[in-house]
């Protein structure tokens, strides 16, 4: 049995995509604390902790990804970790000797964002 949802894979790579872009959110709370203030509440060290968890949360999934394919890994990486544009991620992909089309590109992504996405249930 898939754990894809029955909506399809359409909504299952939107949610994938949407977990994987919240880093930068994630990773702009765990800044707010500094570890040397002695000021810091409780509230914003359990924010702190909880944001970093969830940095590192996003980090292996994108690593786990790496490892069963490494061009899907680069590119769950460039664009959702990164947010770099599709030329910028085709630039790198080509850097590890991935010869990947913009055409064929949209297809690795929606391949990479199932991936994660059965990795997150």
């Amino acid at each position: 049995m898939s754990t894809i949802p029955t909506s399809g894979e359409k909504a299952a790579a939107t949610a994938a995509k949407n977990y994987l872009k919240q880093f930068k959110d994630w990773k702009l709370i765990s800044l707010r604390v500094d570890d040397g203030n002695p000021r810091v509440t409780d509230q914003e060290q359990l924010e702190h902790t909880r944001a970093i968890y969830e940095l590192k949360a996003r980090q292996h999934i994108v690593t786990a990804v790496g490892k069963v394919d490494q061009a899907s890994g680069i590119i769950l990486d460039q664009r959702f970790i990164k947010r770099h544009r599709t030329k910028t991620t085709l630039a790198e992909l080509a850097a590890n000797h991935y010869q990947i089309t913009e055409g064929s590109f949209y297809h690795r992504q929606r391949k990479a964002l199932l991936m994660a996405y059965k990795l997150m249930h």
